[in-house]
Protein backbone atom coordinates (compact mmCIF):
# COMPACT_ATOMS: atom_id res chain seq x y z
CA UNK A 1 0.00 0.00 0.00
CA UNK A 2 0.78 3.81 -0.61
CA UNK A 3 1.92 5.86 1.70
CA UNK A 4 -0.75 8.06 0.47
CA UNK A 5 -3.17 5.55 1.04
CA UNK A 6 -2.10 5.08 4.71
CA UNK A 7 -2.40 9.26 4.84
CA UNK A 8 -5.92 9.09 3.39
CA UNK A 9 -7.24 6.24 5.74
CA UNK A 10 -5.99 7.85 8.88
CA UNK A 11 -6.23 11.60 8.58
CA UNK A 12 -10.29 11.89 9.48
CA UNK A 13 -9.68 9.95 12.73
CA UNK A 14 -6.66 11.96 13.76
CA UNK A 15 -8.20 15.28 12.79
CA UNK A 16 -11.48 14.38 14.73
CA UNK A 17 -8.99 13.26 17.83
CA UNK A 18 -7.17 16.96 17.03
CA UNK A 19 -10.76 18.52 17.52
CA UNK A 20 -11.96 17.13 20.15
CA UNK A 21 -8.32 17.48 22.26
CA UNK A 22 -8.23 21.08 21.16
CA UNK A 23 -11.64 21.49 22.35
CA UNK A 24 -10.94 19.89 25.60
CA UNK A 25 -7.76 22.08 25.91
CA UNK A 26 -9.92 25.46 26.01
CA UNK A 27 -12.63 23.89 27.81
CA UNK A 28 -15.32 23.99 25.77
CA UNK A 29 -18.26 21.84 26.45
CA UNK A 30 -18.08 18.76 23.26
CA UNK A 31 -21.09 17.03 24.01
CA UNK A 32 -23.20 19.98 24.87
CA UNK A 33 -22.29 22.17 21.65
CA UNK A 34 -22.44 18.56 19.59
CA UNK A 35 -26.01 18.81 20.39
CA UNK A 36 -27.00 22.24 19.84
CA UNK A 37 -25.35 21.74 15.97
CA UNK A 38 -27.33 18.54 15.58
CA UNK A 39 -30.50 20.76 16.92
CA UNK A 40 -30.19 23.34 14.85
CA UNK A 41 -28.93 21.21 11.81
CA UNK A 42 -32.56 19.47 11.66
CA UNK A 43 -34.13 22.91 12.09
CA UNK A 44 -32.40 23.88 8.54
CA UNK A 45 -33.60 20.31 7.16
CA UNK A 46 -37.07 20.93 8.17
CA UNK A 47 -37.30 24.32 6.59
CA UNK A 48 -36.03 22.89 3.02
CA UNK A 49 -37.29 19.84 3.15
CA UNK A 50 -40.33 21.05 1.05
CA UNK A 51 -38.24 22.63 -1.29
CA UNK A 52 -36.09 19.78 -2.09
CA UNK A 53 -38.89 17.26 -2.36
CA UNK A 54 -40.25 19.67 -4.93
CA UNK A 55 -37.43 19.99 -6.90
CA UNK A 56 -37.57 16.31 -7.32
CA UNK A 57 -40.71 15.74 -8.10
CA UNK A 58 -40.30 18.30 -10.94
CA UNK A 59 -37.24 16.51 -12.34
CA UNK A 60 -38.54 13.48 -12.47
CA UNK A 61 -42.17 15.09 -14.37
CA UNK A 62 -39.58 16.86 -16.26
CA UNK A 63 -37.38 13.89 -17.86
CA UNK A 64 -40.22 11.28 -17.68
CA UNK A 65 -42.64 13.14 -19.28
CA UNK A 66 -40.39 13.93 -22.82
CA UNK A 67 -39.93 17.62 -21.71
CA UNK A 68 -36.77 17.13 -21.83
CA UNK A 69 -36.61 15.51 -24.91
CA UNK A 70 -38.94 18.20 -26.57
CA UNK A 71 -36.63 20.95 -24.75
CA UNK A 72 -33.38 19.26 -26.76
CA UNK A 73 -35.08 18.65 -30.40
CA UNK A 74 -36.22 22.74 -29.96
CA UNK A 75 -32.12 24.23 -29.02
CA UNK A 76 -30.95 21.62 -31.48
CA UNK A 77 -30.35 24.12 -34.58
CA UNK A 78 -28.36 26.40 -32.87
CA UNK A 79 -26.30 23.90 -30.51
CA UNK A 80 -25.93 22.16 -33.70
CA UNK A 81 -24.90 25.71 -35.49
CA UNK A 82 -22.54 26.18 -32.26
CA UNK A 83 -20.45 22.34 -33.04
CA UNK A 84 -22.52 21.08 -29.42
CA UNK A 85 -23.31 17.45 -30.08
CA UNK A 86 -26.57 16.31 -29.93
CA UNK A 87 -25.05 13.44 -26.84
CA UNK A 88 -23.93 15.98 -24.74
CA UNK A 89 -26.95 17.73 -24.49
CA UNK A 90 -29.36 16.19 -22.05
CA UNK A 91 -26.32 16.47 -19.47
CA UNK A 92 -25.97 19.96 -20.68
CA UNK A 93 -29.54 20.81 -19.20
CA UNK A 94 -29.61 18.23 -16.32
CA UNK A 95 -26.29 19.51 -14.90
CA UNK A 96 -28.19 22.90 -13.71
CA UNK A 97 -30.87 20.79 -12.44
CA UNK A 98 -29.86 18.09 -10.28
CA UNK A 99 -26.42 16.30 -9.33
CA UNK A 100 -27.99 12.41 -9.43
CA UNK A 101 -29.74 12.53 -12.42
CA UNK A 102 -26.83 14.42 -14.30
CA UNK A 103 -24.11 11.33 -12.95
CA UNK A 104 -26.99 9.02 -14.48
CA UNK A 105 -27.01 10.49 -17.49
CA UNK A 106 -22.89 10.91 -17.47
CA UNK A 107 -22.90 7.07 -16.86
CA UNK A 108 -24.70 6.19 -20.01
CA UNK A 109 -23.17 8.43 -21.85
CA UNK A 110 -19.62 6.96 -20.68
CA UNK A 111 -20.84 3.35 -21.22
CA UNK A 112 -22.68 4.59 -24.39
CA UNK A 113 -19.42 6.27 -26.05
CA UNK A 114 -16.31 5.56 -23.38
CA UNK A 115 -14.90 7.85 -21.42
CA UNK A 116 -11.91 8.16 -23.45
CA UNK A 117 -14.01 9.15 -26.75
CA UNK A 118 -14.62 12.58 -27.35
CA UNK A 119 -18.02 12.83 -26.18
CA UNK A 120 -16.72 11.20 -23.17
CA UNK A 121 -14.66 13.42 -22.44
CA UNK A 122 -16.82 16.38 -23.25
CA UNK A 123 -19.29 14.97 -20.97
CA UNK A 124 -17.41 14.23 -17.98
CA UNK A 125 -15.55 17.80 -18.13
CA UNK A 126 -19.44 19.39 -18.33
CA UNK A 127 -20.48 17.72 -15.59
CA UNK A 128 -17.17 18.90 -13.77
CA UNK A 129 -17.68 22.60 -14.38
CA UNK A 130 -21.53 23.31 -14.29
CA UNK A 131 -23.23 23.57 -10.89
CA UNK A 132 -26.52 22.46 -9.62
CA UNK A 133 -27.87 25.97 -10.65
CA UNK A 134 -31.18 25.77 -9.73
CA UNK A 135 -31.25 23.34 -6.61
CA UNK A 136 -28.55 25.45 -4.71
CA UNK A 137 -30.59 28.60 -5.57
CA UNK A 138 -33.71 27.30 -4.53
CA UNK A 139 -32.16 25.57 -1.15
CA UNK A 140 -30.63 28.21 -0.37
CA UNK A 141 -32.56 31.18 -0.59
CA UNK A 142 -35.35 28.90 0.79
CA UNK A 143 -33.03 28.29 4.04
CA UNK A 144 -32.43 32.24 3.92
CA UNK A 145 -36.67 32.91 3.66
CA UNK A 146 -35.09 34.94 0.40
CA UNK A 147 -37.76 36.22 -1.72
CA UNK A 148 -36.24 38.12 -4.49
CA UNK A 149 -33.57 36.17 -6.41
CA UNK A 150 -32.91 39.19 -8.50
CA UNK A 151 -30.74 38.24 -11.48
CA UNK A 152 -29.31 34.89 -9.77
CA UNK A 153 -31.13 32.34 -11.84
CA UNK A 154 -30.10 34.22 -15.17
CA UNK A 155 -26.73 34.68 -14.27
CA UNK A 156 -26.50 30.95 -13.23
CA UNK A 157 -27.86 29.50 -15.98
CA UNK A 158 -25.97 31.54 -18.63
CA UNK A 159 -22.85 30.90 -16.53
CA UNK A 160 -23.99 26.74 -17.09
CA UNK A 161 -24.58 27.49 -20.38
CA UNK A 162 -20.68 29.00 -20.90
CA UNK A 163 -19.52 26.54 -19.26
CA UNK A 164 -21.02 23.87 -21.51
CA UNK A 165 -19.50 25.74 -24.59
CA UNK A 166 -16.19 25.91 -23.16
CA UNK A 167 -16.24 22.18 -22.49
CA UNK A 168 -16.90 21.40 -25.85
CA UNK A 169 -14.33 23.14 -27.71
CA UNK A 170 -11.78 22.70 -25.16
CA UNK A 171 -12.63 19.12 -25.57
CA UNK A 172 -12.51 18.88 -29.71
Amino acid sequence: MKVVDYVSYLLIPILIIAIILHAQKKKVPIYDNFIEGVKEGGGTVLKIFPTILAIIVAITVFRESGALALVIRLVQPITSFLGIPEEVLPLGFMSSVSGGASLGILADTLGTYGPDSTIGKMASTILGSSETTLYVLAVYTAAAKVKDTRGALWIGLVCDAVALYVAVIFCR
